[in-house]
């Protein structure tokens, strides 16, 4: 089972309670808990601050405290615990990590009710996606509710709930961010970012290919987004068209980590499980030998090479075949494919992933040498192609399959394995804060 998702750690210094001496110790928030330990390698904590709806967190204002950059967590029942961060930054970074937890603790539960649907944007196996508006603040929302008896299996269950931690934490500019999650007895539902542009699945079918521009700042946006996983320790496991999604100013979000695996240190061979999707699986992921977080780029390789062709460079309806392409088939570029893209795609399609390019060396790669990165982080950088939104609650850019469903069952709908008891999915009901965590490049 994965280790539950780290909102924040770090050295912090704690006064102690009775002698009034400072220490230097080593904080973990997990949950509702954070624990603190003598040494960063210790596994039995000195203590535990449990965070509540009547927990409060704010600035020091003690002004005969020597210490700097202090602040104070109120823990009813238990203590006020007066504790120092390095710097001012940091500080402020705790103190809005524990106040979204109090936030969400605070705020009642949501309910179907609180919504109002508009449309059906996308189905899965588990569930589907519907355009929402929120009932007191009228803002539009994509839901994705999965039916409960259909994730009843242990893994999925465990995966479930790695895709909410993700959506959680996740605070990124390329990255899908869940706004609210809540249960009944027959789905669980995910409130996340509304991207009305559509996928890049629909505009590639549409134009048949992308242009230089367009490939090269897509490119770049994911770099990002897939790197700010990787320094979570997060493998994604399912890039493709599919699950990138276009903002109406040209930006894109990637979306649907339901395949995400957590706590992935080590770099070479961290997991051997086969998923994702066929066309975009790294060797190692066929060959079932172990795989780490360089699997993503195998992907990104993929992905760049059917953005510019319009098909991804190894296929086959039949799997098998489709298997030993990726595996054996030489990669060929026809002429479209710019001498320094192949490079990077050749680069990133390297086979053995010990050998496959990094983080370091794909953001110093000539394809990119236009972008300044840090605007590429703050989308300062134009997109040359806008997709076609009337209004901000216009479904056009999704397929017209989902779009034009009977919206009579289009969220609550009958399990057909029954009702299922909410404390299989403990934990699952999320009301929080824009600020889980402060963003990390």
């Amino acid at each position: 089972m994965d280790k539950p998702l780290i909102l924040k750690s770090g050295f912090l210094v704690k006064r102690g309670a009775k002698w009034k001496t400072w220490k230097k110790r080593w904080f973990v928030f997990e949950s509702k808990m954070i624990y603190y330990y003598k040494r960063k390698t210790s596994h039995t904590p000195l203590g535990i601050l449990p965070i509540t709806k009547r927990s409060k967190v704010y600035i020091s204002t003690q002004k005969k405290i020597k210490k700097k950059n202090c602040f104070e967590v109120d823990i009813p029942g238990q203590r006020i615990y007066l504790i120092s961060a390095p710097s001012e930054q940091e500080r402020d970074g705790w103190i809005a990590i524990i106040q979204s937890v109090i936030d969400s603790e605070q705020r009642d539960n949501l309910t179907l009710k609180d919504f109002k649907v508009i449309s059906v944007i996308g189905r899965g196996s588990y569930g589907k996606v519907t355009l929402v508006e929120k009932n007191d603040t009228h803002e539009l929302f994509a839901m994705k509710s999965l039916q409960k008896g259909k994730v009843l299996d242990v893994r999925q269950i465990e995966q479930t709930m790695a895709e909410r931690e993700v959506l959680m934490k996740a605070k990124h500019p390329f990255l899908i961010s869940l706004k609210y999650s809540f249960q009944d007895e027959e789905r669980l539902y995910m409130v996340l970012d509304y991207a009305n542009g559509g996928d890049l699945f629909h505009h590639l079918r549409k134009f048949g290919k992308f242009s230089l521009e367009q490939v090269r700042l897509y490119a770049a946006e994911l770099v990002l987004g897939l790197d700010y996983l990787h320094k979570m320790d997060i493998i994604y496991r399912d890039l493709k068209l599919e699950n990138v999604l276009l903002l109406s100013d040209g930006h894109l979000k990637i979306t649907d980590f339901g395949l995400v695996k957590l706590n992935v240190t080590d770099k070479a061979k961290g997991t051997k499980t086969l998923c994702g999707t066929p066309e975009y699986m790294a060797p190692e992921i066929i060959l079932e030998t172990g795989y780490g977080k360089s699997a993503d780029w195998w992907s990104l390789g993929i992905l760049l090479y059917e953005m510019f062709v319009g098909v991804p460079p190894f296929f086959s309806e039949n799997t098998n075949l489709l298997f030993q392409k990726v595996l054996k088939a030489p990669l060929k570029f026809p002429q479209q494919v710019p001498q320094d893209a192949r490079d990077l795609i050749s680069k990133l399609l390297q086979r053995d992933p010990s050998k496959r390019i990094k983080i370091a060396e794909i953001k110093k790669h000539s394809f990119f040498s236009v972008f300044d990165w840090d605007k590429v982080y703050r989308r300062e950088t134009e997109p040359v192609f806008k997709p076609q939104v009337d209004e901000i609650s216009d479904v056009s850019n999704f397929d017209e399959g989902f779009t034009q469903e009977d919206l009579s069952n289009s969220v609550i709908e009958v399990s057909v394995m029954g009702r299922v008891e909410n404390n299989l999915f403990k934990d699952f009901s999320f009301f929080g804060d824009q600020d889980v965590e402060k963003k990390l490049k």
